[in-house]
């Protein structure tokens, strides 16, 4: 007797082949630069310091009642022009 062929059966064998594709996302890096001015406002302190003289003229012997310790009858250094000027 001849044999009976029957139809092939197929059998399916799966590879898998990696491939790269490359994907290119441009990037630009931008530095900016602040310049930051912060004005800082200072008072210069200074101590002023002076002297007053204060000068009392009297006529000899005194006629407007200026006395040691006492006071003017013009006031405090009022005595300018009651009699002669200081030489400076």
């Amino acid at each position: 007797m001849c044999p009976v062929v029957h139809p092939p059966k197929k059998c399916v064998k799966h590879f898998c082949h990696y491939k790269v594709v490359p994907h290119i996302h441009p990037v630009i890096e931008e530095h900016v630069h602040h310049n930051i001015y912060q004005h800082k406002h200072m008072q210069k302190h200074c101590t002023k310091s002076c002297c007053k003289t204060h000068h009392k003229h009297c006529m000899v012997p005194p006629k407007c009642g200026c006395q040691h310790g006492g006071g003017y009858e013009g006031g405090y250094g009022g005595g300018y022009g009651q009699g002669p000027r200081p030489w400076w």
